[in-house]
């Protein structure tokens, strides 16, 4: 691919639509970029395809494999691997339960952050006169930057999921 100047997310994907895609993750992602001053709100008055183009994410008539993991709600169908997995471990050796996120990539990052922060940490509990505080081990805005560095650099062509393991 390198030496026809291409990555491996750029290639397009035969048999997948914009008839494929998850109209709501489209529309969170528009939500989410105007939120961020990332796009104008004229990208809501603009179709899915002339977003996906200005994304650089069709070629052709075909869907890049990044638009697939973005905006697919099965990009597993097209990337093995394209999940992640959370395992809480008592020892290195001692699984005591795990989960499993899947869908685009958008969503699994909201449901691995509400799971890690509902259910895998503990937050300690202190007061600041009778307002309830809680204190997480490792801050919010950590986590998430972890998170979005882990799905973000993640090698999709090696088909191992994202793994999370919490102690």
């Amino acid at each position: 691919l390198r030496k026809q100047g291409r990555r491996w997310d750029g290639v397009p994907v035969p048999y997948v639509t914009l008839a494929d895609l998850d109209v709501t993750a489209l529309r969170h992602f528009r939500e989410q970029a105007v939120a961020s001053h990332r796009l104008s709100p004229a990208i809501f008055r603009e179709s899915d395809a002339q977003l996906l183009d200005k994304l650089r994410l069709t070629e052709g008539r075909y869907l890049k494999r990044a638009a697939v993991l973005l905006f697919h709600p099965d990009p597993e169908r097209f990337v093995t691997g394209a999940f992640i997995k959370i395992g809480y471990f008592q020892t290195n050796s001692e699984l005591l339960f795990h989960d499993t996120i899947h869908g685009d990539l958008f969503s699994q990052i909201d449901k691995t952050m509400d799971l890690l922060l509902s259910k895998y940490l503990k937050a300690m509990i202190s007061y600041k006169g009778v307002q309830r505080v809680e204190t997480y081990p490792v801050p919010e805005e950590a986590l998430r930057e972890a998170l979005l560095n882990a799905v973000t650099h993640k090698d999709y062509s090696s088909g191992v999921p994202i793994q999370i393991s919490v102690y």
